[in-house]
């Protein structure tokens, strides 16, 4: 392996992270870690919006690897490694994805399926994960349950979409602004779709579809702008999950509706996760759904690939919104 390698680095702007492609040392293992060669990166809405707040007057501001997920083949193992060796074909989540090389703890490592592409495998970690984290620890979402997926057609959502039909939530919802997503979203397992750029009309849709009790489980990726119908369309013992905000974070919150309905809001993020929690998370989605992965139960949903090189392209796409699933980055082994 090489001394140095390129890397993507989110650097401070007036404006917010501007991300630049610099030469870095390329990493090595410590205990319990790999150095993995990577072949393709998922990119995520998250380190956008992250991204925006990055000014030289916030802390830390300092230029930072970026990227979140990796596919690639292992290339070196640490002290302490077992049960991988240099060759295999790995995916997972882990800082500083955006490279040629990345260091990840063995505890993050999952098996690539026999058969699957380098960018299909990179769509896998990180909405994986995180869908199962929101549905199926927080939300505790239980055979039968009804669960609606606010913006279905993300990277999260069309993850959350398949793993609530897998583990046989009854009705599974999608919400879309985009009607053209209806079918493809059908096709990762919803029941129905609703479709919501005019606010507060879907909510008749959604009362029809689950028999006027409402919604058991909510996975948000909105925000704001859909806070008061999400609570509306809650029923009795309710759950809504927030994992994203992409429309905005502040919304109307009718706090009797709260009470009444004995409903919760549970709010789950990476950034004030401990390293041993994250990866805990990463565990617990292997352990439970890798296997229908494996099977093809759970597929991966990939909309484009972009070069190493086009991040800037592969984020002014994801801002066109014109995506359903995830959009990654693939890298040139040759180029190593």
């Amino acid at each position: 392996m090489s001394q140095t390698m390129k890397a993507w680095f989110a650097v401070p702007g007036a404006e917010g992270a501007v991300f630049e492609l610099r030469e870095a040392p390329a990493p090595t293992a410590g205990p319990g870690q790999v150095v993995v060669a990577v072949r393709a990166a998922g990119t995520n809405r998250g380190e956008l919006i992250r991204g925006a707040a990055l000014r030289p007057s916030s802390a830390p501001a300092n230029p930072a690897r970026a990227g979140t997920e990796f596919a690639g083949e292992i290339s070196a193992l640490g002290e302490g490694v077992s049960g991988w060796k240099p060759g295999d074909r790995v995916m997972g989540r882990a800082v500083g994805s955006y490279a040629q090389y990345v260091v990840a703890a063995q505890r993050a490592l999952m098996r690539i399926p026999d058969g699957m592409g380098w960018a299909e495998a990179a769509s896998i970690p990180n909405v994986f994960v995180t869908a199962h984290d929101a549905l199926v620890t927080n939300a505790a979402a239980k055979p039968g349950e009804s669960v609606m997926v606010t913006a279905g057609p993300s990277g999260v959502g069309t993850a959350t979409i398949q793993i609530a039909r897998h583990i046989g939530a009854n009705p599974v919802l999608a919400t879309t602004r985009t009607p053209a997503k209806a079918v493809t979203l059908r096709g990762l397992g919803a029941h129905e779709v609703v479709e919501t750029r005019e606010a507060g009309k879907w909510v008749d849709a959604v009362m029809r579809a689950t028999s006027g009790r409402g919604v058991d489980v909510i996975i948000d990726h909105v925000g704001g702008p859909m806070l008061a119908d999400n609570i509306q369309v809650l029923a009795l013992k309710g759950r809504l999950v927030s994992v994203g905000r992409n429309a905005g974070r502040v919304g109307d919150c009718d706090l009797d509706e709260i009470a009444r309905k004995r409903a919760s809001i549970i709010g789950v993020t990476f950034r004030t996760r401990t390293p041993e929690e994250s990866l805990a998370c990463s565990e617990r989605f292997a352990a439970h759904l890798l296997g229908a992965v494996a099977s093809g139960a759970l597929k991966p949903v990939l909309d484009r690939t972009f070069p190493f090189e086009g991040l800037r392209d592969a984020h002014k796409y994801m801002l066109s919104d014109a995506q359903t699933g995830k959009i990654v980055l693939t890298v040139d082994a040759g180029g190593r």
